[in-house]
């Protein structure tokens, strides 16, 4: 249980899936994890790949993707976890819930709101004369635990928005629309040094690591 397993959770309650495959040909039922992005997301199919081989001992290629009738590449991890399942259990790694050591504990949250952010999030700088810098979570489910998560340990408010949304989900990936919602929160002072000093740290994808960077830089707080 450390900041690592935390970024990995996050990422798993947003870009990532876990699933269960019936092996016909083994006649035995798999459970698998995968994460499939595009090429901005990179560094965070890289850096799960680092959490499974120092955490979990798998060491795992980034295998590439080409879906033509998208027009899209993609990266994706998949291994099978059934010899991880009891680790999984003890750690509370699963799709839907928020382990008491993340939710309880500072630090661990704070790395995975980072998975979060990474995976289903976004960063905004508005305002240009007078910036403000908006954290914004979208999900087909509201997220009230992340909701009240957000105020206890990032003090600042979170709203929520419901809006019309289209993506990819499932193995294999199918287009979906239909409502989701947005989760928002503003970085302010309140919340600045926090999200500077232990949640930026833990975020990969560059342009959002960028964006953060740069509205420190508006508030002439160093990184």
């Amino acid at each position: 249980m450390n900041e690592n397993i935390a970024y990995f959770i996050g990422v798993l309650h947003s870009d990532a899936t876990l699933y269960v495959f019936n092996d016909r040909k083994r006649n035995r039922v798999q459970h698998r994890f995968r994460l499939e992005v595009g090429k901005k997301s990179l560094p965070m199919v890289t850096k799960i790949q680092q959490i499974l081989k120092k955490e979990f001992g798998r060491k795992l290629k980034i295998q590439f993707l080409e879906r033509r009738e998208y027009g899209s590449k993609y990266f994706y991890l998949q291994t099978s976890i059934n010899k991880l399942l009891p680790a999984f259990s003890e750690i509370g790694i699963d799709k839907k819930s928020i382990p008491k050591w993340i939710s309880s504990d500072f630090k661990m949250f704070c790395a995975y709101l980072a998975g979060v952010i990474d995976g289903d999030g976004d960063v905004c700088i508005k305002r240009p004369k007078y910036p403000q810098c908006r954290i914004r979570i979208t999900s087909g489910k509201r997220l009230e635990i992340l909701r009240e998560l957000v105020m206890k340990h990032m003090g600042c408010s979170l709203w929520i928005e419901k809006v019309y949304i289209e993506s990819f989900i499932g193995i294999p990936p199918r287009r979906i629309s239909g409502y989701g919602f947005r989760h928002c929160f503003y970085v302010s002072s309140k919340n600045i040094e926090n999200i500077k000093r232990f949640v930026y740290p833990n975020i990969q994808i560059e342009h959002k690591r960028k964006s953060l960077e740069r509205f420190f830089e508006m508030k002439n707080v160093a990184c």
